[in-house]
């Protein structure tokens, strides 16, 4: 297995145990054939596409990129045109929503590979949510989708001498008027299931996911979850029985629902075991 990059100037990377070499997609030439390629994202379809040195070509669609830039952006056009790339690209995707859309939108026929994760690298326990509760907020705040500040929005209106706030993203550093107790940056995979086992309550804000996991993680851990619904996540998310969901924009809805969660012990043990079930469910 090697890995091919549009930037960066890593030449290995490191899983566990494995090795992988990094090549360059734009500064290498590529001299041998290839068995296979799967490009991941829209920017690197037409790298697979093009190569007459890849024998096997599948364009694993991860989300309706096309979302991520604002009306007008050129952007728009270059992506959309990537899910229409004809034989002998193979299509896959990782959920339900994005196999129908393809479908739909662009008559693209997908492989649907269910996303899941593995349980035992989550260990799980009971929260008593006892003295400081500690709430969670992911993503990437320089991403418009990923509705970041509204989850800052929210946690402004809980008491500061009752809640502590952590937030972890892997790119976008804290906006400077944004209450964080403690911020997590870059934390590598291995160490992210530690964050979620060590919080009480994940808020997440997103509008638009193809598969959200960190609900999941949440739920794998024995955490409880407050999410806006979107295409992504209701594949697996049911409100009252493994998550609280509130409407996108509603802050005061979202307040409640971490404030229900923060007082009411019959409803955390539904959701405690909900989310443990729709966990193993996804293994």
């Amino acid at each position: 297995v090697s890995l091919f990059t549009l930037e960066g100037e890593a030449e290995w990377y490191h899983e566990g145990d494995f090795h992988f070499p990094v090549l360059s997609a734009e500064r290498e030439k590529l001299q041998g054939t290839l068995d296979l390629a799967v490009a991941t994202m829209w920017n690197t379809a037409e790298f697979v596409e093009q190569s007459s040195k890849i024998r096997k070509k599948k364009y694993l669609v991860q989300n309706f990129e096309v979302g991520f830039y604002p009306p007008g952006s050129p952007y728009r056009i270059a992506t959309s045109a990537t899910y229409r790339m004809r034989s002998p690209m193979e299509y896959v995707t990782i959920s339900k929503w994005c196999q129908n859309w393809l479908r739909e939108e662009y008559h693209t026929e997908a492989a649907y590979l269910p996303n899941g994760i593995d349980p035992s690298f989550y260990p799980k326990r009971g929260r008593d949510l006892q003295g400081k509760i500690r709430i969670l907020i992911e993503g990437d705040c320089s991403a418009e989708h990923k509705n970041v500040d509204e989850s800052f929005r929210i946690v402004d209106l809980l008491d500061k001498d009752k809640y502590e706030i952590w937030y972890m993203s892997y790119n976008a550093k804290p906006k400077a008027h944004y209450r964080v107790d403690r911020f997590l940056h870059s934390v590598p995979y291995e160490q992210v299931a530690e964050v979620y086992g060590q919080c009480d309550i994940l808020l997440k804000s997103s509008f638009l996911e193809s598969f959200s996991y960190p609900p999941l993680e949440m739920m794998a851990t024995g955490g409880y979850a407050v999410v806006v619904p979107n295409d992504g996540n209701q594949e697996y998310l049911v409100d009252g029985k493994n998550c609280l969901l509130y409407p996108c924009g509603d802050l005061e809805a979202g307040l409640a629902a971490i404030q229900r969660i923060s007082t009411d012990p019959v409803l955390r043990e539904t959701l405690y075991q909900g989310g443990l079930e729709t966990a193993g469910v996804r293994d």
